[in-house]
C-alpha cells in the first residue's frame, strides 16, 4: 500500500480522509497547509499527495510549484471548494492526477487514489 500525504486546513476532512484510507492500508501522514506539506512531504517522501487549495500561509497553487520543481511525476489529487477556468488551468497545467469537489465522494476519492497510483481504473 501507499503513504499518502493529506494537506487541507480543515482538521476534518484530514481525519474524515485519513480514516477512509487507512481502512485501505494506506500509510497517512497529514499536513495543515502547503508549507508544512512541503516538510512533511521531504520527511516522509509520500507516493501521493491530496490537497486542498486555499489554506493559509501556503495555498494549494504555490505547493505544486514547489513540489513539481524536485518531484515532478508525483500524483496529487485535488480536492476544493474551488471552482473557475483559471484555478483548473493552473492545477492542470501542473499535472494533476483529478480535481475533485467538495464536498467529496468518498468512494469517488478511493477510485482516483487506486487510479493515481496505478492500482485500477
Amino acid at each position: 500500500m501507499a503513504r499518502i500525504l493529506i494537506i487541507d486546513d480543515e482538521p476534518n476532512i484530514r481525519r474524515l480522509f485519513r480514516d477512509e484510507l487507512e481502512e485501505e492500508g494506506h500509510t497517512i501522514e497529514q499536513a495543515g497547509d502547503g508549507a508544512e506539506g512541503l516538510a512533511e512531504l521531504e520527511r516522509a517522501n509520500s507516493d501521493l499527495v491530496i490537497l486542498d487549495l486555499r489554506m493559509p500561509e501556503m495555498n494549494g497553487i504555490e505547493f505544486l510549484e514547489r513540489v513539481r520543481v524536485g518531484r515532478p511525476d508525483l500524483p496529487v489529487i485535488v480536492c476544493t471548494a474551488v471552482r473557475g477556468i483559471e484555478s483548473e488551468y493552473e492545477l492542470w497545467a501542473s499535472k494533476v492526477s483529478s480535481i475533485l469537489n467538495k464536498p467529496v465522494d468518498l468512494d469517488l476519492l478511493k477510485k482516483e487514489v487506486n487510479k493515481a497510483l496505478g492500482e485500477g481504473t
